[in-house]
């Protein structure tokens, strides 16, 4: 699709909705499938009216919470489909605009169905100040906080976007991210276009089809989520001939991306990947910079065109290099949550957005995120920074993924457990990564359950959802009883029963999840003192916490004992 003929789509779609009633102080959802006419019709949309981009994969019940927070006049959705945003609309009684597949050539091309009709309104041009865009925080189990986003700050950021991502008239963009997602439609549709670039919209997100693109139409940037570049990583380096291709930046953003994962793209494909942190309400916050070796290690970047500053509970800045509250201000930063005071006192504080995200900045002005306020774990006492533990876990080789979380705990009150995806070649045991967080991290930040999971549960915009994450591992956490097998066993089952306080423990149980923690822990192994007259390294416990693994621990210090007592005895 040429530009001169986006434009007449553009304009042919503003007349058409104007004559069905629909001109500027409407409101239009989209919820299409991804493809050219979704970029197409979200612009078409936003020239005519305020738009509102809804995931057509969402639930019907939060698609019906989003289309009452947003005052939702109309929806486009596909001519025939009985989508959850379709019976979302039909049962709240919303008007659908049936949007059909033109048979032109011409990719983006379409026409749309008005069976109702309103009093016909004149066509008028958007204003700098008119509202753009409507998108919303993830609100699917409570109200969704609604943000609108005006058309002079929608371009502001897109120019910012062009200005850091070196985005030209040359440039390809392939989106890989759904363009429901704001930063999507920032980053991979308008500042492309604001640079006379063009973008590939694939109606697929699957990584055979992805790879084949890279050849076939040569994008030269893209952006995405890190689980994206991990398949296609994966469907990439499966290829016995590796395709051709175009890149020369990809850029990364929703969530982190392991080390080795990142080393494995750049050598895969020759080019640089660039780091992102942003969120709805705020645009880009920081991005690394396109030379990976200038930005340190485990940092997002330097600020992308905002100001940044870390501040603390009372709201004052802090120091380079001391933990806060991410804090923000600037033109792309939104205004304020629609029709929600209160979210809005929370959210603004003497002309800064609180982001809820902790972090510090360096010297150098790098910034350095650590995770959600929210999500940080109360371990007895003992804050733990989830984010913290998934940043180790990260560089361990094998991990491509990880998801750290707070579980339920009897006597802690909270503790801490992580999942982790490893390659596929991946076999190391939960031992051996809790071994290697050991080495990095401090004891009450190894998580006491480590999991492995062929694949972390996510959002909507590919972020991983670390409360479905705990409730999955506790899913699969609960053990059926099973008597010890022998004596030695049935003797650690003795002492942990006793030191927990409980009629009977099994040889699978695991000290910590029956509520152990360090204080206990310290009695357990002075009741095996008294037992075996042996002093078992707290280590011990930490990585061996099931009785029998536990019970097997101490008899190989047993036979260690006796083996350098016999040597003794010889040397004497």
């Amino acid at each position: 699709m040429t530009y001169g003929a986006l434009g007449r789509q553009i304009e042919t779609t503003v007349h058409a909705l104007a004559d069905a009633g629909y001109g500027r102080e409407a409101r239009i959802a989209v919820a299409l499938p991804h493809g050219p006419e979704l970029a197409v019709a979200l612009l078409a949309a936003c020239s005519a009216a305020t738009c509102a981009p809804l995931n057509d994969k969402l639930e019907q019940e939060a698609l019906e919470k989003l289309l009452v927070a947003m005052r939702v006049d109309a929806l486009v959705a596909l001519e025939g489909a009985d989508s959850p945003a379709v019976r979302a609309a039909r049962r709240l009684a919303i008007p659908l605009i049936d949007l059909r597949f033109s048979e032109a050539e011409c990719a983006g091309t379409f026409e749309l169905v008005l069976r109702q009709r309103r009093e016909p309104v004149r066509v008028r041009e958007a204003e700098c100040d008119s509202i753009a865009f409507l998108a919303h925080t993830s609100g699917t189990t409570s109200t969704p906080k609604i943000v609108p986003l005006e058309q002079w700050r929608m371009a502001e950021s897109a120019r910012n976007r062009i200005a850091m991502g070196q985005i030209s008239g040359s440039d390809r963009c392939l989106v890989l991210t759904p363009l429901y997602s704001v930063g999507a439609l920032r980053r991979s549709l308008l500042a492309p276009l604001l640079a006379g670039g063009s973008i590939v919209c694939p109606g697929t997100f699957d990584a055979k089809t992805l790879v084949d693109l890279l050849e076939t139409l040569a994008p030269t940037q893209c952006f995405a989520a890190p689980v994206v570049y991990i398949s296609l990583l994966e469907e990439f380096e499966r290829r016995p001939q590796r395709p051709r291709h175009s890149l020369r930046v990809i850029n990364c953003g929703i969530g982190q991306l392991a080390p080795a994962v990142r080393t494995r793209l750049e050598e895969a494909f020759g080019a640089p990947v660039v780091l992102s942190y942003g969120m709805t309400e705020t645009g880009a916050i920081a991005q690394t910079p396109p030379a990976p070796e200038i930005a340190p290690a485990g940092s997002v970047g330097q600020p992308a065109g905002l100001e940044v500053a870390i501040a603390d509970d009372g709201g004052r800045l802090l120091s380079p290099g001391e933990t806060g509250e991410i804090v923000v201000r600037g033109p792309e930063v939104f205004a304020g949550y629609e029709n929600d005071e209160e979210a809005n006192c929370a959210a603004f504080r003497d002309g800064w957005f609180r982001t809820g995200d902790a972090g510090r900045i360096d010297g150098e002005g790098f910034v350095f995120l650590v995770g959600r306020i929210k999500d940080i774990i109360n371990r007895g006492g003992a804050k733990v920074v989830p984010g913290e533990v998934e940043a180790v876990l990260l560089r361990h080789s094998q991990v491509v993924e990880a998801a750290a979380f707070g579980i339920p705990h009897l006597t802690l009150g909270e503790d801490l457990g992580a999942a982790v995806v490893l390659r596929r070649e991946g076999k190391e045991t939960e031992r051996e990564l809790r071994r290697f967080l050991r080495g990095q991290l401090a004891a009450f930040k190894v998580p006491t359950r480590i999991i492995v999971l062929a694949e972390l549960p996510r959002g909507a915009l590919g972020k991983v959802d670390r409360a479905e994450v705990a409730k999955v591992v506790q899913h699969l956490a609960p053990i059926a009883f099973v008597p010890p097998l022998n004596a030695d066993e049935a003797e650690i089952a003795r002492l942990f029963a006793e030191v927990l306080e409980l009629p009977s423990v099994g040889r699978m149980d695991n000290f910590f999840d029956l509520g152990g923690d360090s204080l206990r822990g310290v009695a357990l192994l002075a009741g095996v003192e008294a037992a075996y007259g042996i002093a078992a390294p707290f280590d011990l416990l930490l990585d061996r916490p099931c009785v029998a693994d536990f019970a097997a621990g101490i008899k190989a210090l047993l036979d260690q004992q006796t083996k350098r007592l016999r040597c003794d005895d010889a040397i004497c």
